[in-house]
């Protein structure tokens, strides 16, 4: 009688094994078919498919910055010098250290935080400026014509 509760036991410990595999891959599954996990700004989309962009709005220059393959999204920006910039941080995708942005040589940081996710400067000298996370794992380009 004891062999016949073990032998039930490991059936149900292994249908069960079964269905948690199930349910992982189908959504594993409808996450790569659904890339469009977009939150942020609704002057803007985002996401994987890497349509954060520039936007005009008046002498405003917006970007939405949001994260792409694990990298800052867009990682090239182009701006015009002398133009306000606008950057709205995506906090749906923007995680961990890549809310700390930095522009090194034009002295500008931001912690982008859920209560204060928005970077505005004028940019004054044309140029290409890096600029990254604190870390230096997330990278890009701003380029001031």
């Amino acid at each position: 009688m004891s062999e016949e509760i073990k032998f039930k036991k490991s059936n149900i410990i292994g249908i069960l094994g079964i269905v948690i595999i199930v349910v992982f891959v189908l959504v594993a599954v409808r996450n790569a078919i659904s890339k469009d996990n977009n939150i942020g700004t609704d002057l803007v989309k985002g996401g994987d498919s890497g349509g954060n962009k520039v936007v005009i709005d008046g002498d405003t220059q917006i970007i939405n910055l949001g994260v792409a393959n694990y990298n800052y999204d867009p990682s090239e920006i182009s701006v015009k010098s002398g133009k306000s910039v606008k950057i709205i941080g995506n906090m749906q995708q923007l995680q961990g250290c890549l809310r700390a942005f930095t522009i090194p040589k034009m002295g500008i940081s931001k912690v982008f935080s859920n209560k204060d996710n928005i970077l505005e400067f004028t940019p004054t000298q044309k140029g290409r400026f890096g600029f990254s996370c604190s870390m230096g794992m997330g990278t890009g380009t701003l380029i001031v014509e």
